[in-house]
């Protein structure tokens, strides 16, 4: 209801309740993946039928459907979705895989797909999510990989996560500082405060399970399996994860990879101590909800 209240304080009614419904569509979806029962729905032809029904949705009341958006969203899961349906298992196609989940997050082509009815309403974030749907459900139902996959952590989870969380602050700290890249804000302002657990769990459901899911659960693990050498796996695994945050905010921004690529090594051993994303999952997002608290 935040999310209507929101957009009804700017757009017209029609609208913000058709966004509010694309919205609650799209995360139905996704967090179906928390279910073993449902996660096998998600079949490669019922990602192709159903990825367009939050997207018509918004855009249709909206007035911003545009046919040839259409083609490109259909386009983008079809590929996705019959990966490794149409090419054989092998490093170059599990590689190449990771590049097509990636490209349309690095070069912002759902800001292209999903039109924005109100310039500062993000509704390509409609389109991040499913993408997250489809490339898990992709390795999940037909690559029939799990590297720990989960919304929520077990104990052991917790432990490590936490454990390598408090073990980056040390050269992270020194990093940020070092660069100076951020400024250390104590107190934190109330508002940062009161929203630092629904930021925790945000990150932890979206931007840390995909991209420890696919950095840490596939990239980092099949290195590992074809060096065998787990230092060599975190190292690479880690490295490109601080490539991919060159664009943040501007390009290019090394400040920001730097700091990444460290994390990402935090991030890595969490993965490899709590057997799972999850763990991983844990670290980054406090990780992330530390900074947003603390930082500015």
């Amino acid at each position: 209801m935040t999310g209507l209240a929101y957009g009804r304080a700017y757009i017209a009614w029609p609208v913000a309740v058709a966004l509010f419904v694309a919205g609650l569509v799209q995360l139905a979806c996704y967090f179906s993946l928390a279910s073993p029962r449902w996660r096998q729905f998600w079949t490669p032809p019922r990602l192709l039928l159903l990825a367009p029904v939050p997207w018509m949705l918004y855009s249709i009341p909206s007035g911003v459907f545009r046919p040839h958006a259409l083609v490109a969203l259909l386009g983008l899961v079809a590929v996705a979705a019959f990966w490794f349906y149409l090419l054989p298992v092998s490093r170059y196609t599990d590689l190449g895989f990771i590049a097509l989940m990636a490209a349309p997050m690095l070069f912002n082509w759902f800001g292209a797909i999903y039109p924005r009815p109100w310039p500062k309403l993000p509704v390509e974030t409609l389109g991040h999510v499913l993408w997250i749907q489809v490339g898990v459900a992709t390795v999940l139902n037909v690559r029939r990989i799990d590297p720990g996959f989960g919304f929520w952590p077990g104990l052991r989870e917790w432990r490590a996560g936490l454990l390598w969380f408090a073990a980056s602050l040390p050269p992270v700290l020194a990093l940020v500082y070092g660069l100076g890249f951020a400024h250390f804000e104590i107190p934190a302002t109330t508002y940062k405060v009161a929203v630092a657990i629904p930021t925790f769990f945000g990150v932890l459901w979206v931007v840390a399970l995909s991209e420890e899911f696919f950095f840490r659960g596939l990239l980092q693990r099949w290195i590992e399996e074809w060096s065998g050498w787990p230092v060599v796996a975190i190292g690479v695994a880690s490295a490109l994860f601080g490539l991919v945050h060159l664009g943040y905010r501007q390009f290019p921004n090394w400040q920001m990879a730097v700091l990444a690529g460290v994390m990402g090594v935090f991030y890595g051993l969490a993965y490899r101590t709590g057997g799972g994303v999850r763990a991983a999952m844990v670290a980054h997002a406090l990780v992330v909800t530390t900074w947003k608290t603390f930082f500015r």
